[in-house]
C-alpha cells in the first residue's frame, strides 16, 4: 500500500465521521453538542498516546481492527437503509427491498472499483470531495445564522450527557482506519492527529448548531434532524441546497465504504500474508454479511462500545518509546 500525506488521510477520515453525523437520528439539542465534543476530546487524547508511542500493531490488534472496519462497513448499509425513508432511493416507492438491493449493489461495485485504483488515488479524490462537503457545511451554517430561529438552541434537552457522548463515539467510524493507516502517512503523526480531531470537532459543531437552529421546533417529529435541516435550508433564492446535500451524502457514503474496504484488505494481507488476490472482494463480502446481521438497526451502544474498544486496544503498545518513524 502506497504512502499518503497527512492531509489526504485526514480528508478520508473526516468524510467517514461526518457521514456518521449526517445520519444521526433522534432528538438533538445543545447537550448533543457537549456530548459529541467530549467524545471527540477523549478520542483525541487516546489517539495522541498512539501517535506518540504506538508501534506497528500486533497480530491480535490487527484482527480487532479488521473486525471493527467490517462492522463499520455493515453500519454504513444499515444507515443507508434507515435513511431511505427521508432520502430517495431508486424504486423505493414500489419495492423497498429491490431498491435497497440495487443501491447496495451499486455502492459495493463503485467501492470495489475505487479500491482497485489504490490508496493514493482514492485519498487524492477524497480531498476534493471533503472540500465540497466543507463548502456545503459552511454555506448552510451561514444561511442558518441569518434565517434560522436561534431560540431553538435553548430548548430543553431530551437526553442525558452520557447518552449524547455515546452517540459521539458511535459516529466515529474512521477511528479504526486512523490507527491502521497512520503508519502509512508521511509527515508528523501528532500533527495529523491534531488536524483530524480539530477539523472533526469544528465540522461537528457547525453541523449540530445548524441542525438545531433549523429543526429545533420540530425535532420531536423528525427521525433524522441533520438530513431534515438540509432539506429545509434555503440559502439561495433560485435553488434549494438539498440537491447539493444529496450529491455530497452519496459521495461520502461511497468513500466511507471504500475506506473501510481498503483498510480491511490491507489488514487481511498483514494477518494472512499468503492472501494476495481478491482481498477487497473478501472484505466487501464480509461487510455485506455484517450489514444483513445489523439489518437497518441503529446500534448506538454497540457502535460506541466498539469504538471505545478500538481506542483502548490502540494504547496497548509493545515498546514505551517509538522508533524515529517521523524522521
Amino acid at each position: 500500500m502506497n504512502s499518503i500525506s497527512r492531509y489526504q488521510l485526514v480528508a478520508m477520515l473526516i468524510i467517514t465521521d461526518v457521514f456518521g453525523v449526517f445520519c444521526l437520528s433522534g432528538s438533538i439539542s445543545l447537550m448533543t453538542v457537549y456530548g459529541m465534543l467530549s467524545a471527540i476530546a477523549l478520542q483525541f487524547l487516546l489517539s495522541l498516546i498512539f501517535a506518540l508511542y504506538g508501534e506497528n500493531s500486533a497480530r491480535w490488534q490487527q484482527i480487532i481492527y479488521l473486525l471493527y472496519v467490517v462492522f463499520c462497513g455493515g453500519v454504513l448499509f444499515s444507515l443507508l437503509w434507515r435513511t431511505s425513508e427521508v432520502i430517495y432511493i431508486p424504486y423505493e416507492g414500489r419495492n423497498a427491498i429491490f431498491g435497497r438491493l440495487i443501491t447496495t449493489g451499486l455502492i459495493a461495485f463503485v467501492c470495489l472499483y475505487s479500491s482497485s485504483t489504490g490508496l493514493r488515488a482514492v485519498s487524492r479524490a477524497a480531498v476534493i470531495v471533503v472540500a465540497a462537503g466543507v463548502l456545503y457545511i459552511i454555506i448552510d451554517f451561514v444561511s442558518a445564522v441569518f434565517t434560522a430561529d436561534w431560540e431553538n438552541i435553548f430548548r430543553p434537552e431530551n437526553q442525558g450527557f452520557f447518552y449524547e457522548m455515546s452517540r459521539g463515539f458511535a459516529a466515529s467510524g474512521g477511528i479504526g482506519s486512523f490507527f491502521v493507516l497512520l503508519e502509512k502517512t508521511r509527515g508528523e503523526r501528532c500533527h495529523a492527529t491534531v488536524l483530524y480531531f480539530g477539523a472533526k470537532a469544528i465540522l461537528t459543531v457547525l453541523i449540530m448548531l445548524t441542525s438545531i437552529s433549523v429543526v429545533g421546533g420540530i425535532v420531536s417529529i423528525t427521525n433524522f434532524p441533520v438530513i431534515t435541516a438540509a432539506q429545509l435550508s434555503q440559502p439561495f433564492e433560485a435553488q434549494r441546497i438539498d440537491a447539493l446535500f444529496l450529491v455530497i451524502f452519496i459521495s461520502f457514503a461511497v468513500f466511507y465504504l471504500t475506506l473501510q474496504v481498503m483498510t480491511g484488505a490491507y489488514l487481511l494481507k498483514k494477518i494472512f500474508p499468503g492472501v494476495e488476490r481478491w482481498r477487497s472482494c473478501v472484505v466487501t463480502f464480509l461487510v455485506l454479511v455484517a450489514a444483513l446481521f445489523i439489518s437497518g438497526r441503529e446500534l448506538i451502544l454497540a457502535r460506541g462500545i466498539a469504538t471505545a474498544v478500538v481506542l483502548i486496544v490502540s494504547t496497548t503498545v509493545k515498546n514505551p518509546l517509538r522508533n524515529s518513524a517521523d524522521k
